[in-house]
């Protein structure tokens, strides 16, 4: 089986549908839930572009549940997730033909489970707010430091994100452990193969960036423009997961390619940016 690949928003986005289909021969290209949801939600000019670059024929691709699934599968195993390949939906799937025109016209069942999904994912944006609030508990030197100093700051404590095993392991323990499922991993449990553990580790990635952006004080009211871009870095930190847990990823946003180094320092980028 060709190696496996997580393949982001910006770069189906931005690469050639050559580069698209040349990497569906020699990869499997890996479309996780996020993925699908951006491109259903995107621009109607976007979302042709993207949907065109895919080859038409059956299996070019494989699909991945979000990462949630991944979570209650090892929840239910005690056990890291393992090979991505083992929780790919199985079937060999195409899109349709109408995305890929622009004529696609949803039916009532589908605007019902877009607007299912919108509110979760709404809700999911809060959450992830109110997490990236709080960072600072975790790091309090980043508090009431000079402002010039604050990037430094921040990039000591992702370096002991990334390196660090037992600081995103007691990151995962001062967690109340009463807001986790009641079969999560204990802190000692987890490890970089886990499912668990990076999605403590990127979640901290991206709550740090967005701490710095707002200069540590991340609205507590947020506008919609607040919203929209907080919503773009939580779908950025999923392609970051499934991309750590994969070991390859493809992405355009300098951000994404960023974190996924920071979380996998061995890992393949391909990207179409000018290096």
């Amino acid at each position: 089986m060709p190696p496996a690949l997580v393949l982001d928003k910006s770069y189906l986005d931005g690469a050639p549908t050559s580069s698209i289909r040349q990497l569906c021969r020699d990869r499997t290209v890996l479309c996780s839930e996020t993925l699908f949801y951006e491109l259903m939600t995107t621009s109607p000019s976007s979302q042709i572009r993207c949907f065109s670059k895919f080859p038409e024929e059956a299996g070019a691709f494989a699909l991945l549940p979000n990462v949630g699934e991944l979570l209650r599968v090892e929840m239910e195993s005690r056990s890291p997730c393992g090979s991505i390949h083992q929780h790919v939906i199985p079937g060999s799937y195409i899109f349709n033909a109408q995305l890929r025109a622009g004529t696609y016209v949803p039916p009532g069942n589908v605007l019902a489970t877009m607007s299912t999904w919108r509110a979760q994912v709404q809700a999911d944006v809060k959450a992830f707010l109110e997490r990236c609030q709080s960072v600072h508990q975790f790091f309090p030197e980043l508090v009431g430091i000079e402002f010039r100093d604050f990037p430094a700051a921040v990039a000591d404590a992702k370096d002991r994100i990334s390196n660090g095993p037992d600081t995103v392991r007691a990151v995962y323990a001062s967690f109340d452990r009463e807001a986790l499922p009641a079969k999560a991993p204990q802190p000692d449990e987890i490890d970089p193969s886990w499912a668990w553990y990076r999605w403590v580790q990127c979640q901290l990635f991206a709550a740090l960036r967005l701490f710095e952006r707002y200069q540590c004080k991340i609205p507590v009211d947020p506008s919609p423009g607040v919203l929209e871009r907080a919503e773009h870095s939580m779908h950025d930190l999923e392609y970051v997961l499934l991309g750590a847990l994969v070991g390859s990823i493809a992405s355009n946003d300098e951000e994404v390619v960023e974190d996924f180094r920071l979380a996998n320092p061995a890992g393949t980028v391909i990207t179409t940016r000018a290096k």
